[in-house]
Parts: C-alpha cells; structure tokens; sequence
C-alpha cells in the first residue's frame, strides 16, 4: 500500500492538470510577532513548513483512507472519526449554485514571500529541485550513431528525461506574477503572538489593521478585507486562557484561538499524526475552521461585490453611446453620474474581471471563468498592456484545455502578446502547457519548434533554456521520420545551456550523448566544440581518464586558433597533473609520429623498405648456402597443403652490448611551440626466464642511476628538443641492450612541458593475414615484428669499405680497387668469410692468377679463404672493376657473410653491408658479321665494325690496340692485311667515327682432332696486336679473362630465363628439339676481345701489357661472345628465324642486342656444301654437237662433331621450281646419276659427281638441286634448297 502511494505521489508532476491547480492554490498570509520567529527559529521547521505539511499529510492520509479500504483496520479509530479528520470540505454558494471543493487546499506564505520575489531566485530553487533526478546516460549502455539506431532508442528508452515533468510541474507551481494573476493574493490571513509578548493583544491589532495594510497589500490592489484569524502560541501557560477571553472580546470568539507549542520537540508537536486523538493537536481546529468557516464566506462574499462593481461600472460601447447622446442632465443626474464615476475609478473593471474570472477558476467552473476571462480580453488594449492582454488569452486557453476544446490560437496570441511585453517568465508557462497539448496530438515537429522558438528567446533562464531545446531534440527523434542530425544539434546547444547555468552533469550528458553521433565524421567545429566540453565537464564531474581521452582526441585534431590551443595545453596538463600521483600519464596525444617513416639502423642491416628489396635476395641466398631452409619447395600434393608450410616472421637476431639506432620523425602539429625534455625510446624486455621489464616510466634521477649501474637490461640515451608551431624533426634515437632476451621497442617516452611524462607508442602497419580459410573469414592481422628484436650473446661485428673505387668508368675499362675488411670486435675472430655482389659481372676480387676468388655461377657467392680477421684486425682485398653494364647510373652492394670462431648457437652467422654509387658512361660500340667462305668449306668470313657514338663533342678519343679470339677448335686470321699492321689513322677514333676490320676464321685443330678433344683441351687464344712496336695484353690471364667468363655466363643466364618465358608463354614442351638433336650446342663458335686504350690525367691500377714497361692512362676491353658462324642452312628459313648479316651488337649504351630463337621451332642443320666446276667458262660448239655436257662435284662437310646426317641429294627436273613463287623453267638439266643417298659421319667430308647438259650458250646458275637432311635417323626430315648462285658462263665455239 505504502509503495502504490509513493508511486502515485511521484506521478502527481506528469499531469499537468495538477500543475496548473497548484499554480491556482489560493494563499493564506501568516503574520508572526517576532517572539514567535524566535520559538521557532529553535526549532528544525518553521511555522510555515509545519503548516504545509499538516495540511499535506492530512490530505494524502485521506487519498491513501480512499485507494486502500482494508488498511484502516490497522488503525485504531472509527470510520467516522477519521472521515472527521481527513476531509476537508469546503461548501461555497455563490447566488443559486453551490460548488463543492474536495481536498480544497491553500499555500501558507508570510509577508516575505508574498512581495515579489525575483525572477531568477524562484529559477534557481525550481533548478535545484530536479537535480536529484540528473543522470549520466539517458539511457544506459544505448547510443545512437546513425539514424537506423533511433527506432530502437526510442523502444528501449520511452522517457529519457524524466526530470523535465518534475521541472515542468514545479515551475508551474513556483512561478506567481503578481501583475497580470491573482492567484496568490491572499484570501486569509493568520496573525499570531506569543504569551510571551509584553501586549500580544496589542501587538494582534497592529499586524494588520484594516485602515493601515502592509504596504504590499495595496501596492498589488490585494483585498485588505480578507479574514483574519488571531492566534496565541503559549507553551502550557495558565494565562492562556484569560488571554483568550481578551482575544475573543476584542476579535470575537470565531476568530481567536490558542496554540500550544510544545518547544521540546522538533516540530513543536504540532504534525499531523492519524492515529492521535483530534483534541491533541491544536492545529487540527484552526486549520478545519480556517478551510470550512473562514474562506467560503469570504470566497462568496467577494464575487458578490465584484459582480456588483461591474455591473456598475461597466464600460461597454452602447452605454458610451448613451451618455454622449444624451441631452439636458439635470443636477441631481449629474450629481448621481459623479458619484457613480467615484466609485467605479476606485477598482478598475478590468482588475474585477481579472479577480472574479480567478475566483471562478479556483472553484474549477472553467465555463463561468471562461466566459469572464473572454469578457476581460475584450476590455484590454494588446497595445498598452501586452502582458494583460497576453494572460487573458493564456487563461481562455487553459479553461478550454481543462473542458477538452481547442487551444491552440489563444496560446499563440499569448505568447505573441508577452513577446512584447518581455514577460517570458509567463510566456515558458504557457510554452509548458502548449507542448503538452501538442504532444498529446502527437505533434512532435510543431512541439520541436515551439521549444526551440522559446529556448531561443533573449534574457531567458539558462537552465530552463537547455530544459527546452533537450525536450525540442527528443521530439525531433520522435515521429515517422525523425530528423536526426538537427536533434543532435538540439541537444548539443541544451549541454551549452547546462553548462551556461553550472548544471555539469546535466551538461556532460548532452555531450557525450552527441559525441556518439559526430564521432568520426570529420567535422571540425563541432569536434572541436565537442571535445572540449567533454574534457572540462568530464573533469569537473571526477571522470579524469574520460577527460584525457577526449582532450588527446581534441589536440589531435589541431582546427584551433593559436590563443585555444594554448588554453588547451594548460588544461591539459592540469588536469593530467591532478589525475596521476607519480606524473606519468601514459599516452600522450602530441607530438605526432611518422610511423610509416621509421627507420631501424642496426650494424648488420637496416629495415628501411626501399633498402631492403635489393638486399632480401642475396640474404636469402646465403641463408641456403647455411643450410637454413625458410621456405620449403612444394611439388604435386603437397601444393594443397601449402597453408602448413606458411613462413612466419621472426624477429631480428642482435648481439648483446650492440646499439640499435632508431631513425623517428616527430612533428608538432599546434600552431604554438612544445617543450619536451628526456625523449628517448621505451621498450619491454623479456628474460629467457619470462621475467618481464620495461622503462614505461617517469625517467627520473633514480632510473637514470640505475641504468648506469646496469640493474636495467638495457640503455637508452635521452634528448631534449623544442618543436616550434607545426615543425618536424627527424631524431636519431639508441637503445644497447646489456642482456640475453627479447627486446621490443614500443614507441619514446618524453616529459612534456617539464612538468607531465608520458610516451607515444609506434603504430606500425600490419599485413592481413589471407592465407589460410580462417584467416580470409575473419579479420586478423600478422605481428609486425619490425621492432622486435632476439637479444643473443656476443659475437665479432665486420665492417667493410670499398676503398679507390672508381665513381665514373666507361664501359669495358678495368680499374683496380680495394675492399677493406675490420673486425670491431675486440674479443674474438671471424672466419668463412664469403661476398655476394649485386652486379657479379662488375667485380673480380684478387690481384693475379694466385690469389683471385673465382666466381662459379652468377647465383654463387665467392669463398675468400685465405681470409681469417683476428680480434680488431683489417684487411685489404684487392679487386678488378670493369664496366660492363650498360651506360647509366648504378649502386654497387656489397654483402659480406662471416662466422665466429668461437660460435653461436642463436646466430650461425652475421652479414656485413657496404655499397658504393657508380656510373657507366659510353665508350666503343662493336658489331659483327660472319658468313661462310665461298672457296673453302672449313673456313669463314668475320667482318667487326667498331664506332665511337658519341656525336656532338665531349666524347673520348679511343685507339685500338689488339684483337683477340679465344675458341677451342678456332682462330682468326687477318684479311685487312698481310705483312704490316693496319694504318693508325683507322686504329684512332673519334667522337662520330667508325672503321670496319676483316678476318678469316680457320680451324686451330684438324677435323679429326676435333673429335678427340670434344670433352676436354684447352682454349685456343689467338692474338693479333695493331701495333707491332707494342707488346700485346694476355687476354688469357686474370683478370680479362674471367671478366669475358663471367659475361658469358650472363648472357647464358639471360637466353635461359628468356627461353623459359617463351615455353611459359606458349605452354608446350620442346618436343622439336627434343627429336631433332641437342639443341643450340655447337662448335662453330668463338669469343672475341677488342682492347682499346684512352688518354686520360688518372693514374689508377690498370691492366698491362705481358713484358711491357709502358703503362697506358685508361684501358678497357669490349667483349663479343659466343659469335657463331654456322652453314647457311643450320637455322632453316621455313622453321626458324633467320639470323641476319650483323650479329652479337654491342651498342653504344653497353646493351648486347641478339637474335632470340625459339629452340622448340630451330631445325639444326650442320651441314655445309659446295659445287666443283672445273673452269667458270666454257665454249662449246652447238653447230656440231647441240648438247653440251659438263662433269661436276658436289662436296658436303658435316659440321657437327657427335651428329650423323643422312642425306638424300636430288636434282631438279627443267619444269620443277625451287619455291612456290617461283614459275620459271631452266634452259639445262641434269644427267647420269641423278640421285644419292649418302650418311656423314661426324665432321666428314665427300664429293658427290654430277653431269649437267647445256642447249645454248649463256649464263646459268647451277643451283636445281635439294639436298633432304635427317639427323641420326630422326622422324623428322627437312628438304634444303640451295639459295647461292654458282654461274657458269656458256660460250658459243664457231670453230
């Protein structure tokens, strides 16, 4: 029963029918003397609170005697009695109508209370009454971040603010305006003294005499003649009761009365108790009779009067209209007219009406009420008196709200009317009633805006302000489409109005229920506005870590002038200075950091991204040589289980006691300039024992003592820097880790401003992980362990150093140089030394013969053996460089790969870094030519054009110098000359100009010791000098030679990866070749070196001449390798691409330009062959003999040295053509045998007879013949068609 009263209690305020009857309660004055104040003043209540609740009690002991029958039982009293006691009945009759008033209750105010109080004080009481019900969520554990969360926030939280009906209705209940209402002019009026008075009896008198009011009571026009009820407070004083007699003689015995106070208890005895006997509670009776006897009479007696005075002063048109037509007054008329006018000036029409229309409302018959307030609207002027008239519409509108009608335009011409009477007081009275009516009709955009017009009115209460535009955001949220962004706005301007009348927690309410809506979407002015509310409300309410968050999000931003940002800083380091105990406050939201800059330099490698593509490849080759196998080789099957064989990333390996510098790039983004002191990096360490430990602390004095004594398993180096506005620096920090465990560096610590340490962690970018079917279902990153490091113990670090090495160098020169090797480890030696080079064409490491390090495939590394660094020793390795890449700008790395001696079992080996920049410029550019020659089938024709490109001036003037061959089974001999060397002036280029050189290519073997040394013999090196008074360089020593080695191994590695992308590219085997023979292998090849020699003024290492005591300035040799001179028909037209006159170019740039075969489409055919004629003229009679017949020969030469051929050799009859274009008949044929079938064993010769038959004289090409070729009895067999002329001339013999 007890929590259904509560409840009901509580709900009272969501009427507002009940707030505006407690609006219209009529007030009772009480006037006290001041012995009486004094009694009570001892007292916890005063008079006027006892009073209240009295009357309070009294009536909810009534309600709660109607809701729950049963209860009464409980209570030791009748029925009947408690009837007596509960009811408070007033029975009013005014004229022929009696009105009723249960629960009839009256408000209890002193003198004070009834002068005008201000404005702002009742304001900020009705404030305060609400702010028990503030909460920080309107609903908890629910935002709304778009506009699809408003219909669930609406379900789930149906009333989010329940504190506006409480202000609503207490608003409703405090605000009085005297000057337009008279509602709380007094009908009553209880004047009380004490016995202890020197004359209470007196003193009675003088409180309120009739011709002498208070002032407030005429400054108001209040009724003077109100009943006055005199009472005597005594505490158990026989004279009480003769002062009682006094009393009723002089006021009369209705209106006196004692009250006994008992001052030994807190409420003077007086509460209101239901249980107690009526008798012992003296206020029982005055109230009853103050309720019952007192105020009705005087309720009907005044709207007799006042009807009475309007009815004699009422000024209507057709009466003015009367008198001033009216026509010869008599004296009497018009003394009797001046009499009357007296009288009606005295109480002005419009205040009676204004008076009877309240007196009707508080006897709730709103028809008669209504009727006089419409009466009274038409007596004011809007003009010169806007809040009277305003009121008088405001109270139509009420009348016919509590009858059901419509309202609407009465509320809007009230409003309008105190607009421009400034009276918003009772311009938000009528805004509360008017949204209640519209939110009745579900009119919530029309509400919305009715809110918002009023919020926005000048001079308005703060916190009524924000009370209106939070209620026009939630009406805004209501509704078929609620329109969400402008509520937001709506309650983002109510937290303004909050924080306006120091409401923080209401406040800080309305913004974090906005952040959520604006978050992340970029707009700078609300963000900005947003987050630095947040941060000093959050504060003030005691949520610090809430506002360090938002005020990092709000310096992040950075949209603020400079005068906020600094206001900002110094928040912001209050606030952090008085949340943290130690000064540490973890992290910090300035400066900001590149992370995507962040560079690791360590003594073997760096992680710098752009560095590390060119250096992946050759890590990962020694890796394989150290037999660490990282990424298996998957075939067949287990390409379905590639997921299990997935290579996760380590961390880096790095030695004890061995810095690890971290390149960062810090930026202060304000427009002012930060001070940060002791920035250094902070990372966590983790013992081989799982012992964690990390400097994520303030680096005071005592941690840097530590640290020096080395009780910290590592060390770091601290700096101070100063960012002025928006500036970057790029800073060097070090960390040395000093144990064995893991070490990751987690970001830099810094004491910001001196007086706030914190750190800024590094965010690195991760890879996402889309290997594995979990992995491409869930979102989930790798562990960028670029920080990471796996401390181990110590190990020697190498250092090397290119030394000499040539910046610019032409191409094919050859320069000597140097690379310096140094141990830096004082303790112990290296071995295993070995070098990989990302040009290994570039570089021969050695000196001479004896000491090189011979390179043995492109994707090897070199072995220097005899190489072994003691601790802190260094060691020069010499090297030859060559240009021998194309012309164009180069970085030449170095990696050098080392083991320790002692070992280690965490690290099997380290790698060493160096690289220099270089450039190749243009020299010679060389091309050659070979065919076969005509006269001998062993020998061939070598034609090499050399040019100097460069045109224009600048260029280089070259002097060639020798030529050299180097082939097995071949040599060259000169054609251009025989006895003397070339003339100089052809040996001598310059700038723009080119020669042209000419020899023989002879076998350096017979055919048949060929055959003999076929696996096995040495190289045959031929060199020819251009000038004979000059020794010649030994092409076959070190280091020219391996340079020409390792060219051809480049150029085998290049026509291999281009054959494999040919076979990738059309998808099928090399089935040809494979039934045709072995491929491209042949022994019609040979290797050319062409030396030239350059003045120029530097005087570096060069190669020189075997026997020779001239040094030349410059030298360089140009390499031509693997020219081939095979027959005419080893690449057939039909089935291959025909090489073409000039061949193996080396163009100006250094590029070797060749002819890419497809081997799967090349029908090799080493065959060569010629016709014997014994004389190329004939004369032969025809008079006599009308043929003429000629013997010949056919020789054919097997060019291979493992290849048997069968041939099948045929002539061609007159009418048969060599080619489909072809549809010309020959003038001869062939005779005798005309058909041979023959097999050539491996480089043999043989000569087949043939006759021919001429029938005229002329000149014939004897080439109808075709030659079908298999290659050891292969499936495949090819018809060869001759294409070079043979002539004969055939002369007519008239003798």
């Amino acid at each position: 029963m007890s929590q259904l009263l509560q409840q009901q209690q509580q709900n009272q305020h969501k009427d507002i029918r009940t707030s505006i009857q407690s609006w219209a309660t009529p007030s009772v004055l009480v006037i006290t003397s001041p012995t009486v104040q004094k009694q009570f003043k001892r007292m916890s209540h005063s008079l006027i609170d006892i009073l209240t609740q009295y009357l309070e009690k009294k009536k909810g002991n009534r309600k709660r005697r109607e809701t729950v029958s049963d209860d009464i039982k409980s209570i030791n009293i009748s029925i009947d009695t408690l009837f007596l006691l509960l009811l408070l009945l007033a029975s009013i009759k005014v004229g022929e109508s009696y009105y009723e008033l249960n629960d009839f209750k009256v408000n209890f105010i002193t003198l004070q209370q009834l002068e005008q109080t201000s404005y702002d004080t009742i304001l900020k009481d009705v404030a305060a009454s609400v702010d028990s019900l503030a909460t920080d969520e309107y609903c908890s554990n629910v935002d709304i971040k778009s506009k699809q969360d408003v219909p669930y926030f609406n379900k789930v939280c149906q009333d989010p603010t329940p504190w506006f009906e409480r202000y609503r209705h207490q608003y409703l209940k405090s605000l009085k305006c005297n000057e337009v209402e008279t509602f709380a002019h007094p009908i009553a009026c209880l004047l009380i003294a004490s016995v202890e008075d020197p004359n209470p009896i007196g003193m009675l008198v003088k409180m309120f005499e009739p011709s002498k009011p208070p002032s407030i009571i005429s400054q108001f026009n209040i009724d003077p003649n109100i009943p006055k009820i005199h009472i005597l407070a005594h505490s158990e004083n026989t004279e009480s009761e003769k002062r009682l007699s006094e009393m009723k003689n002089t006021f009369g015995a209705n209106n006196s009365y004692l009250l006994r106070v008992n001052q030994k208890e807190d409420d003077g005895g007086l509460s209101f108790d239901p249980t107690a006997n009526l008798a012992s509670n003296p206020l029982n009776t005055i109230i009853n009779d103050l309720i019952t006897k007192h105020i009705p009479p005087y309720i009907e007696k005044s709207i007799s009067e006042l009807n009475e005075n309007i009815t004699a002063n009422k000024k209507s048109f057709f009466s003015k209209m009367k008198v001033s037509l009216r026509i010869g007054y008599k004296k009497n008329e018009k003394e009797g007219d001046d009499k009357e006018s007296s009288t009606s000036t005295s109480i002005p029409v419009e205040t009676c009406l204004r008076r009877l229309s309240d007196l009707y409302f508080l006897l709730q018959d709103y028809e008669t009420a209504l009727s006089f307030y419409r009466n009274l609207s038409k007596e004011l002027n809007s003009d010169k008196s806007p809040n009277h008239y305003a009121a008088s519409f405001e109270m139509i509108g009420i009348c016919n709200f509590m009858l059901n009608k419509e309202t609407d335009a009465q509320f809007e011409t009230a409003l309008n009317g105190y607009q421009r009477g400034n009276l918003n007081v009772c311009a938000v009275r009528t805004t509360f009633i008017q949204g209640e009516i519209l939110k009745r009709k579900s009119n919530f955009k029309m509400l919305a805006d009715l809110y918002k017009t009023m919020a926005e009115r000048e001079n308005l209460d703060a916190f009524c302000a924000a009370i209106l535009l939070e209620q026009a955001g939630f009406c805004l949220l209501q509704g078929q489409s609620p329109s969400f962004r402008k509520a937001c706005m709506r309650i983002v301007l109510a937290g303004d109005k909050y924080a306006e009348s120091s409401k923080r927690k209401h406040a800080l309410r309305c913004f974090r229920f906005s952040y959520s809506v604006y978050e992340g979407r970029d707009w700078m002015g609300i963000d900005d506005h947003l987050h630095l509310s947040l941060v000093r409300y959050s504060f003030f309410q005691g949520h610090t870590s809430d506002a360090l968050r938002f005020i990092n999000k709000l310096l992040e931003k950075n949209s603020q002038s400079f005068q906020s940002q600094n206001s900002i800083i110094r928040e912001f380091l209050y606030i952090s200075k008085s949340y943290t105990k130690d000064n540490y406050i973890g992290e910090l939201p300035i400066p900001v950091i590149a992370n995507d800059r962040i560079t690791v330099l360590l003594s073997d490698y760096t992680s710098d991204a752009h560095q590390q593509v060119w250096w992946s490849d050759m890590e990962e080759a020694f890796k394989k040589e150290a037999s660490i196998i990282t990424k298996p080789v998957l075939q067949g099957f287990d390409l379905w289980k590639r997921d299990l064989f997935i290579e996760v990333e380590k961390e880096k390996t790095i030695v004890v006691e061995e810095p690890i510098t971290v390149d960062v790039e810090i930026r202060n983004p304000l427009q002012i300039p930060l001070q940060f002191n002791s920035v250094h990096l902070v990372a966590t360490y983790k013992s081989p024992d799982g012992i964690e430990e990390s400097n994520m602390s303030p680096l005071d004095q005592v941690q840097l003592q530590r640290m020096e004594n080395g009780e910290l398993p590592f060390k770091v180096e601290t700096i101070d820097i100063l960012l002025g506005p928006s500036e970057t620096k790029k800073l060097k920090f070090s960390i040395i880790p000093l144990k064995q465990g893991l070490l990751n560096i987690r970001g830099i610590g810094l004491c910001m401003c001196g007086t706030i340490w914190g750190k800024r962690e590094f965010k690195l970018k991760q890879k996402r992980l889309n290997k594995t079917k979990t992995q491409r279902e869930s979102i989930s990153y790798e562990q960028n362990l670029s920080l990471t490091f796996s401390v181990t113990s110590p190990m020697p670090r190498l250092e090397a150093q290119f030394v000499d090495f040539p910046s610019s160098i032409c191409f094919g020169e050859m320069k000597q140089a140097k690379l310096l090797l140094k141990n830096c480890s004082n303790k112990m030696g290296l071995k295993n030394v070995r070098i990989r080079i990302s040009h290994p064409t570039l570089v021969c490491f050695g000196s001479n013969n004896q000491d090189a390090c011979i390179l043995n495939s492109l994707n090897s590394s070199i072995q220097l053996n005899s190489i072994e660094l003691t601790a802190g020793a260094t060691v020069m390795v010499p090297i030859w460089v060559r240009g021998g890449l194309s012309v164009g700008k180069y970085t030449l790395r170095c990696l050098v790969y080392y083991e320790s001696e002692s070992g280690n079992t965490d690290l099997k080996y380290r790698l060493a870094r160096c690289q220099t920049d270089f450039e190749v410029r243009p020299s010679l550019r060389i091309s050659t030519f070979s065919q076969q020659s005509s006269t001998d089938l062993d020998a061939y024709l070598l034609g090499l054009e050399v040019d100097n490109p460069i045109i224009g001036g600048g260029g280089d003037v070259f002097f060639l110098k020798q030529i050299s061959s180097i082939s097995k089974y071949w040599k060259i001999e000169p054609l251009s000359y025989h006895t003397d060397v070339p003339n100089s002036v052809i040996l001598t280029l310059h700038p723009g100009q080119f020669t042209n050189l000419f020899f023989r290519i002879t076998p350096s073997i017979k055919p048949t010791a060929a055959l003999n040394e076929e696996k096995g013999g040495d190289q045959t090196v031929t060199n020819i000098s251009f000038d004979k008074n000059e020794p010649m360089y030994d092409s076959s020593s070190f280091p020219v030679y391996q340079f020409l080695d390792y060219e051809k191994l480049a150029v085998a590695d290049q026509l291999h990866h281009q054959q494999l992308q040919l076979q990738q590219q059309a998808n099928k085997p090399n089935t040809i070749s494979n039934n045709l023979g072995t491929g491209n292998e042949h022994h019609n090849q040979l290797d050319l070196m062409l030396f030239w020699e350059s003045n120029s003024t530097s005087k570096l290492g060069t190669v020189s001449s075997s026997n020779s005591q001239h040094q030349p300035t410059r030298m360089g040799v140009l390499n031509s390798t693997s020219i081939s001179f095979l027959p005419v028909h080893y690449n057939d037209p039909l089935l291959a691409t025909p090489w073409g006159s000039w061949k193996n170019t080396t163009s100006p740039t250094g590029k070797t330009s060749t002819l890419h075969i497809d081997p799967a489409l090349k029908f090799q055919a080493p065959i060569r062959y010629q016709i014997l004629t014994p004389d190329s003229t004939i004369k032969h009679n025809f008079a006599k003999l009308s043929i003429c017949t000629m013997p010949l020969k056919l020789q054919l030469s097997n060019c291979s040295t493992h290849q048997t051929l069968q041939l099948i050799v045929d002539t061609l009859l007159p009418h048969e053509n060599l080619d489909a274009q072809s549809q010309s008949t020959s003038q001869y044929f062939w005779t005798g045998i005309t058909k041979h079938s023959v097999q050539l064993s491996p480089l043999e010769n043989i000569e087949l007879p043939l006759n021919i038959c001429f029938l005229q004289p002329g000149t014939f090409n004897i080439n109808r013949f075709k030659i079908n070729i298999k290659i050891n009895n292969g499936d495949v067999s090819k018809d060869i068609y001759t294409t070079v002329q043979n002539l004969i001339n055939v002369l007519a013999d008239d003798q």
